[in-house]
Formats: C-alpha cells, sequence, structure tokens
C-alpha cells in the first residue's frame, strides 16, 4: 500500500502527457492551460491550485480515519 502524498510535495513535469492530462483532468481545465501555467508559475501543484483559484479536496479527520471502503472483490474502493 502506497503512502499518501500531501499535494504540497507534487510537481508536474509539463513534458510527461499522462501527468499534464490528469491533474488538467482534476482541475477541470485544458492540458494546454496547465503547461502554461507551469510555465508561468512552476511545477508545484499547490501553486497551480492557487493560480487557477482550485483548491485541493478537503477530508475531514473523523472520516480519514474510519475504514475504507472495499469492492465486492475484496479490493479497496
Amino acid at each position: 500500500m502506497q503512502k499518501p502524498i500531501a499535494y504540497t510535495s507534487v510537481m508536474i513535469d509539463p513534458a510527461s502527457d499522462l501527468q499534464v492530462h490528469h491533474w488538467a483532468k482534476d482541475m477541470q481545465i485544458q492540458p494546454c492551460e496547465l503547461r502554461r501555467a507551469v510555465s508561468l508559475v512552476g511545477p508545484r501543484l499547490s501553486d497551480l491550485r492557487r493560480y487557477f483559484g482550485k483548491s485541493a479536496p478537503v477530508i475531514c479527520l473523523k472520516d480519514r480515519r474510519e475504514p475504507r471502503a472495499v469492492s465486492p472483490y475484496g479490493f479497496p474502493a
């Protein structure tokens, strides 16, 4: 199981189509807008979210401590 990574430590590589498309979809913007923003404010995800006015999803502490949902096949949902 992978340890969660804080949004403040995520860096987006503008040369990676996979990363750019993933984070552009997550922030509901176009990939070309994300690449342009990386050249303006840098590759740190938290800076890019601030630039676009998009906040990271907030997870309440009580929800974080509850066990994760499990799919019918026994895998985390």
